[in-house]
Order: C-alpha cells, then structure tokens, then sequence
C-alpha cells in the first residue's frame, strides 16, 4: 500500500490505566553538548538513507560518539582487559549482566548544591580569579548519607544510587557550567559506595563519573580547567587530583554500572525509593552507549 489514511478509529490503549514510568535520560540529537576535550569536535550527523518524499518511509543512519547524552560506560572505556574479571563482570558493552541494569534505588536530593554553586559564581561575577576553592564541589561520603537520611532513605546492598545536584537544568543552556564546575564523585565516594556499601549502579545530574578536577594531568585534558583552577587557588590541580577518572575505574572493576548525564524527570521522582533501569543495547565493539534511564513505583507490576 503506497498510502494509508488516518482512520476515525478507536484506540483501545488507555494508558492511564498503566504504570507511570518517568524519564530520567536527557534528549540528545545535532545540539548535544559533547564532553570538552581540546581541539577540534564533531557533531553528532544523522544524515536520511531513504526520504519520506519519495518512499513514504525515513532510514537515518548516526555518526558520532556513543558517549552523548544519558550513557552507560563500559569497562573497556577505561580499563585494559587484564584489569577486568570479564567473565563475571564483562568487559564491551554488550557483556554488562543486565541483572546489574535494573533494580531497587534511591533518587537522592542534593540539589541545594547547585543553589550554592550559582551563589559563589554570581559573587564571583563568573571570574575564576574571584572564585573560592570549593566552587569545585567533591561529594563526600557523609554528606550522600545526610542527603538520603533527609527524606528518610537508607543506601541498601545491591541498590542504585541516583544523585540530583540540579546541574540537569544547565544542559544546553550553560555547558560551560555544566561540564566545569558539576558536584562530583572522587575516589572516596568511589571507595565507600562499593566496599563499604555495595552498591550496582550509580548515576546523578553530571557531566561524568568523576568530578571535573579529576582529569589528570589536567593541564593537557581541560587546560581552560587547570587555568581556572590556578586562578582560584594558586595551586596545581595535578598535585591535588593526581589520578585520571578514578571513579570510573574503582566502579567498573567492582561491575558496577555507571551512567552520565541523568535528568529528564528527575525532579518528580527526588526523594524517593523507586525501580531502577538502564539496559545497554548489545554491540560488540561498544565501549559504551546511548541508555533510557528509567524509574517506576516499586510493585507497580
């Protein structure tokens, strides 16, 4: 059939009648804003295999990294094989256990932090050399389980662990913000989220896994970062954070699953227990990729 009229028909769906699933991934397309490495960068292309106009049917085909947007890392991101137990843990992206892709989670509020980054900037006038040290925000252990206790949530084994900071509201509209200056993991909360409580995904309203600082060498990886930095403190960034994503490397090798960029709905759901998921599609050369980060009710199935 060349063409099908809308037919006056009745939907039998009523989705009202369905569990309400809420969106935590932000949109991606040609205007997502990439992570800032130096130099040159691509957009992400989608250009059309086959057109509406001629066929009646559209074929798009993407170029680009598959680290934009909501994205779950894959332990060959960041680590050699020998660094990985790929046989309980994987290693590419289609090998992540999708056991480890859904599950109960806390949505944790820590969004008076980006209240307190905006109040430093503004005194700031948005000059670095203005700028106190601790505009670049290190979550600590303490403070993740102050912010649960607040709306009465306890981090369990085996939980995900989501973390609203509030930056998802600068995406695309101050990335410099976003990607520079985001309240981040370093290996601290690393340590403590797995060792100590064993935890199966972690995600939040950043930029990356790691804090922006923690980026070594910093001078080569965000050099505008590193100035800033030395503007603020006077100190080198590489003495303090001497390690290159650590975060990344401590919660892939214990298989734990992590995704950046969180957002969408996320303010509907803070505060509160809900169901987890996040399920990788299945290529074998990804080192990563696109996820619908989602949460539900718990029992709501």
């Amino acid at each position: 059939m060349a063409y099908m009229p809308l037919k006056d028909c009745k939907m039998y769906l009523d989705d009202s009648k369905m569990t309400k699933i809420y969106d935590l991934s932000q949109p991606w397309g040609v205007d997502t804003p990439l992570w800032p490495f130096p130099g040159a960068r691509q957009d992400l292309i989608f250009p059309r295999g086959q057109y509406l106009g001629r066929f009646h049917k559209r074929t798009m085909t993407y170029t680009g990294t598959l680290h934009a947007g909501t994205h779950m890392d894959a332990p060959n991101h960041v680590l050699h094989e020998e660094e990985v137990d790929r046989a309980r843990n994987g290693y590419t992206f289609a090998e992540i256990p999708l056991c480890r892709c859904i599950g109960s989670g806390v949505i944790i509020d820590m969004r008076y932090l980006f209240d307190e980054f905006e109040a430093k900037w503004n005194a700031a006038d948005g000059d670095p050399a203005k700028m106190p040290e601790d505009i670049w925000h290190i979550i600590m252990p303490d403070e993740l389980e102050a912010a649960a206790a607040k709306d009465g949530l306890e981090i369990r084994e085996n939980d995900w662990v989501v973390v609203n900071t509030g930056f998802h509201h600068l995406w695309r509209k101050n990335n410099d913000k976003y990607y520079n200056y985001y309240p981040g993991m370093g290996p601290e909360l690393a340590h403590y989220l797995t060792d100590v409580k064993h935890i199966k995904g972690i995600t939040g309203t950043w930029g990356a896994t790691d804090a922006p600082l923690w980026h070594y060498p910093l001078a080569e990886q965000m050099p505008w970062l590193d100035k800033a930095y030395k503007l603020a403190t006077g100190k080198d960034a590489a003495l303090k954070f001497p390690d290159y994503e650590p975060c990344h490397r401590i919660f892939m090798q214990h298989g734990v699953c992590t995704i950046e960029n969180a957002g969408g709905d996320i303010d509907d759901v803070t505060g509160r227990r809900m169901t987890i998921a996040a399920f990788p599609f299945r290529c074998e050369m990804a080192d990563g990729g696109f996820v619908r980060l989602v949460a539900w009710e718990e029992g709501s199935f």
